[in-house]
C-alpha cells in the first residue's frame, strides 16, 4: 500500500513525534509510507492508497480542508480527534483512531474498517509496546531543529489539570521506557548528526530512580534540555541533571496565587515550585517557567500576587499563554455551560477562555506578567 502520513502544521521547532512514530511503525511493517507537512500535503497531485493525519486542536482548523484535497480513504487521530471523533466522521474522515496509533494504524492496514478504532482494542494483537516500536521516523518533516531534536523518554501523566488535554488523552496514565532504550535512541540520534535535543516528555522527572540512571549513562557528554514539574527539582536531583549535561528546564508553573493553583487542580504549592526553581538555577540550569493567565476563577487579584512573587524569586525567563479551551477538560465543560459550540474548533482551531474576562484584559494580564522582571 502507498501510505502518506500528514502533519497538519506549518514548520515546527521540533518535529512531530506523532507523525514520527507513526511512520516508523508502518515502515517497520513493511508498506510504501512517506510524511509530509501541511503545505506539502496540500500541494501534492499524487494518490495513495490512505492517508492519515494526526490533529490537535490547533490544527484541526485544516481538517476540512485536507479532506477535501485527498479523494481516498482517510484516517485521523491525535489528541483532538480521541476527545471529538465524531466530528472528524461528520466532516469526511473515513475512520478514527482513540489513543495511541502505532497499533491502531496496523490494524487499519490489515484491514479493520470500523469507524472508530480504539488503540486498546488493538494493542493485544500487534503488540507493539512503548519500547519495541522504532524509534521515529522524521523523514520527509521539516523542522526548525534550533533546540536538536525531541525524544520521548514516557507517555502519559497522572495528573488532573483542569486546563490540560494531555491526562486525559493518556487516561491519567503514566508509563515509562527503560532508560537503555532512551539511550539507543540518543547514540542513534548522534549518529544522525545531532548533537543536542530535548526531553519532551509532559514530565522527565515524574520518575527519580529512572531520571538518574539515564542520567549516569549520559554523563554530561552533550548538552540537552528537558521538561519538569517545578517541585520534583530537590537539590540532588538538580545537581545530577547539570552533571548529566541538562543546561535547560521548561516548567508548567502556571500561576504563583495559590487559591488559583487550587482551582486549576495543580496538586502542588508554591512554596514547593520556588523552591524547585531556585534549586535548578542554583545548580546551574537555567529554566523557563510557563504562565497561564485566564484560568477559571481568576482575578486581578490572582494576576497580580504571581507579578509580585515572580519580581522577588529566582525565576528568570518566562512565558505567558492566555488560557485555550480544548476539549474534554475543565475548562471545556465550563465553556459549553456558557454555550460554547465544538465548531469553533473547524474554524478557528482552539479558542481562547473569554467567558469570564474579556480578550483585552486577559491581553492586560498576559502583559503584566510577561514584564514582571522588566
Amino acid at each position: 500500500m502507498k501510505i502518506l502520513l500528514v502533519n497538519p502544521w506549518e514548520d515546527e521547532y521540533l518535529p512531530p513525534p506523532s507523525i514520527g512514530y507513526l511512520q516508523a511503525a508502518v515502515r517497520r511493517w513493511g508498506d510504501d509510507v512517506r510524511a509530509y507537512n501541511l503545505q506539502q500535503a496540500l500541494a501534492t497531485t499524487e494518490q495513495f492508497d490512505l492517508v492519515g493525519v494526526s490533529f490537535h486542536s490547533f490544527s484541526v482548523r485544516y481538517a476540512r480542508q485536507l479532506r477535501e484535497h485527498f479523494p481516498g480513504h482517510m484516517i485521523c487521530g491525535g489528541h483532538h480527534p480521541s476527545a471529538l471523533p465524531q466530528q472528524m466522521l461528520d466532516i469526511g474522515y473515513d475512520q478514527v483512531v482513540i489513543g495511541e496509533g502505532e497499533n491502531a494504524i496496523i490494524s487499519i492496514l490489515q484491514g479493520n474498517r470500523d469507524p472508530i478504532v480504539y488503540a486498546d482494542d488493538c494493542r493485544h494483537r500487534y503488540f507493539f509496546g512503548i519500547d519495541e516500536i522504532p524509534i521515529p521516523d522524521y523523514t520527509g518533516i521539516n523542522f526548525g531543529g534550533h533546540i536538536g531534536i525531541s525524544v520521548i523518554t514516557s507517555r502519559g501523566c497522572p495528573f488532573a489539570c483542569n486546563f490540560c488535554a494531555s491526562s486525559d488523552f493518556w487516561d491519567h496514565k503514566y508509563k515509562m521506557r527503560h532508560p537503555d532504550s532512551v539511550i539507543w535512541e540518543i547514540q542513534q540520534r548522534i549518529r544522525e548528526g545531532f548533537t543536542s535535543w530535548i526531553f519532551e516528555d509532559d514530565n522527565f522527572t515524574m520518575n527519580k530512580r529512572r531520571t538518574y540512571d539515564i542520567c549516569r549513562q549520559l554523563d554530561g557528554k552533550y548538552l540537552w534540555q528537558c521538561t519538569s514539574r517545578a517541585e520534583s527539582l530537590d537539590e540532588d536531583l538538580c545537581h545530577e541533571l547539570y552533571r548529566a549535561g541538562c543546561r535547560k528546564i521548561w516548567l508548567g508553573v502556571e500561576t504563583l496565587s495559590q487559591t488559583a493553583l487550587d482551582r486549576c487542580n495543580k496538586n502542588t504549592t508554591v512554596e514547593k515550585m520556588l523552591k524547585g526553581i531556585e534549586n535548578a538555577q542554583q545548580a546551574g540550569i537555567a529554566t523557563i517557567s510557563l504562565f497561564i493567565v485566564g484560568l477559571p476563577g481568576d482575578t486581578e487579584a490572582d494576576i497580580l500576587t504571581t507579578r509580585e512573587r515572580i519580581r522577588a524569586s529566582a525565576i528568570t525567563e518566562i512565558g505567558v499563554n492566555v488560557a485555550w479551551i480544548l476539549p474534554r477538560t475543565e475548562l471545556h465543560r465550563q465553556a459549553k455551560m456558557h454555550g460554547f459550540d465544538d465548531k469553533v474548533y473547524l474554524e478557528t482551531g482552539a479558542p481562547f477562555y473569554t467567558f469570564e474576562q474579556s480578550i483585552d484584559t486577559l491581553r492586560a494580564w498576559e502583559y503584566q506578567l510577561m514584564t514582571a522582571k522588566s
